[in-house]
């Protein structure tokens, strides 16, 4: 559309008289005037594909409203989220105490069971009979001990394995941990590994020593961390009295 017609300038002329008149006159032309020049110019801002600075208001506005809107979406999520892993904590934090409690029941059974034969392959030993290759005394001759080790374990000595049920070896076997009091890292050969029993009693009869390589390599099967020494003990099988 063309610009309306741009309006003449008040001019001067009379007298002192007509001062006021005048004034008024000149003021009432000179808004003509700007409004005239704005007119102009929203025109040209338009045909140049510009928006009203109203427009720009407006739709800056509307702008941080979705931004906001946005920001409290991420934020409930977010706190959504936490609550769910909170809660999946809770619940895997009972589930473990509870298997730590079964697993203490059972091994307390376990124990006793264990003790009890111990002391049924010692009773049944005869006596003045051959003696075994003892660890102790320069390698000469001693009666073996047929208690449980727990705090040390070489040749001779009886360990109890019980099941980590963490990791699953080769072939499908599970592994078997010493139960120990801080001698950690003995692990039964899966030599003597038959099915998934619950516990393994056994007289060691040859242990190897060996340090962990790589993470999820045949030199570490127990997912230990690099370097950590660790112990594989075969032992001659000793029956618990049902």
């Amino acid at each position: 559309s063309s610009p309306p017609p741009r309006p003449k300038r008040g001019g001067g002329g009379g007298g002192g008289g007509r001062g006021g008149h005048e004034k008024r006159t000149a003021a009432d032309a000179e808004r003509k005037t700007l409004a005239y020049e704005n007119a102009v110019l929203r025109q040209v801002i338009e045909r140049m594909g510009g928006k009203t600075p109203r427009k720009y208001v407006d739709e800056a506005n509307v702008r941080d409203r979705e931004e906001e809107r946005e920001r409290r979406r991420r934020e409930a999520e977010a706190a959504t989220k936490a609550r769910e892993e909170l809660d999946a904590a809770d619940r895997e934090l009972g589930a473990l105490r509870k298997e730590l409690a079964e697993a203490k029941g059972k091994l307390a059974t376990t124990t006793a069971a264990a003790t009890a034969a111990a002391a049924k392959s010692k009773s049944g030993q005869k006596e003045g009979g051959k003696s075994k290759q003892g660890r102790r005394g320069g390698g000469g001759n001693v009666v073996v001990d047929d208690r449980i080790s727990h705090s040390s374990f070489e040749i001779g000595d009886v360990g109890l394995f019980m099941p980590t049920g963490l990791t699953m070896m080769k072939g499908g076997k599970r592994t078997y941990l010493a139960f120990h009091t801080n001698c950690p890292h003995r692990y039964l050969s899966t030599d003597n590994i038959e099915g998934t029993p619950d516990y393994v009693l056994g007289r060691i009869i040859y242990q190897e020593e060996l340090y962990a390589g790589p993470m999820g390599t045949d030199s570490n099967p127990y997912g230990l961390h690099v370097g950590t020494k660790f112990w594989v003990l075969t032992v001659e099988m000793l029956n618990v009295p049902i």
